[in-house]
């Protein structure tokens, strides 16, 4: 089981939907993917996938720290799960709600599943947890990162994308330093570009001398596709239309590097990590 948080303080940076197809994409390839919404706002379980929390909220197992299996919810789409976002969460990221060791109890319920404890729904099968977080750096978004094997953080590679990247970074290495060290950063996904504009090429050209061999060989480029597939509630790989193809290869080449920077070897069949 991999985790992988999806972070950046900046909103409109595409965290939810590159998660949305990044869980697509590795779903469509056998993987058994379960999402986590920990964002307040509820865009990736409500808006994206159409999904709402259950009986048993998330806010309510992080508080009682309990079995997180039984939050899971179904989706339209085989391989592929999601942990819904509810209201309760907008209390822990305000601190409203005080709990001992608030910013590690996600990792507490994880290591319930990699124990092989928590089985609900049969959590213990799951190969790849995403965790789509706030647009803030907060308690929700340290949570992520203290459960977390690696951080994707998408950028907007525009002026003020790049000065909340420097941020998100400072973020994580706190993270390293106080809750979780084994965290890498997986990479950096840019996002919302067109690089057949000379101010679009400048500014990934600046990310990648800044940030060098972290910054994904993929970038997404911005497209009325691309939201349609999520207004749609259809990951972009399982949109039909020849219009959707050139943009499901984007995150299907996301998928390959992610692969590769995993360490997955026979990961097309969700088969063993090496």
């Amino acid at each position: 089981m991999v985790v992988v948080t999806l972070a950046n303080l900046k909103g409109g940076s595409a965290k939810s939907t590159t998660t949305f197809n990044l869980a697509g994409v590795l779903s469509e390839a056998g993987f058994r993917v379960l999402c986590i919404d920990i964002d307040p706002q509820k865009t990736l379980g409500e808006a994206f996938f159409g999904v709402y929390a259950g009986q048993t909220a998330l806010s309510t197992v992080l508080i009682e720290d309990g079995l997180i299996g039984t939050t899971v919810q179904a989706t339209n789409f085989a391989n592929l799960q999601i942990i819904p976002a509810d209201d309760g969460l907008k209390a822990i990221k305000s601190g409203q709600t005080q709990i001992e060791g608030g910013e590690l109890r996600l990792r507490s319920c994880l290591t319930r599943i990699k124990a092989d404890i928590d089985r609900t729904n049969n959590i213990n099968q799951i190969d790849w947890i995403l965790i789509d977080c706030p647009p803030s750096l907060d308690r929700l978004t340290m949570n992520a990162l203290a459960a977390s094997d690696y951080v994707l953080i998408p950028v907007d590679p525009g002026a003020g994308g790049r000065g909340a990247l420097g941020d998100t970074i400072e973020y994580v290495q706190s993270a390293q330093r106080w809750y979780n060290p084994t965290l890498k950063v997986l990479g950096l996904l840019i996002n919302n570009t067109d690089p057949r504009t000379v101010y679009d090429q400048a500014t990934e050209e600046v990310v990648r001398e800044t940030y060098g061999e972290l910054v994904f060989k993929t970038i997404v480029t911005a497209s009325v596709r691309v939201r349609e597939s999520s207004e749609a509630q259809v990951p972009l790989v399982y949109c039909e239309g020849s219009e959707f193809v050139r943009y499901a290869d984007m995150y299907r080449a996301l998928r390959k590097e992610v692969l590769q920077r995993t360490g997955w070897q026979r990961g097309m069949n969700g088969q063993e990590k090496n």
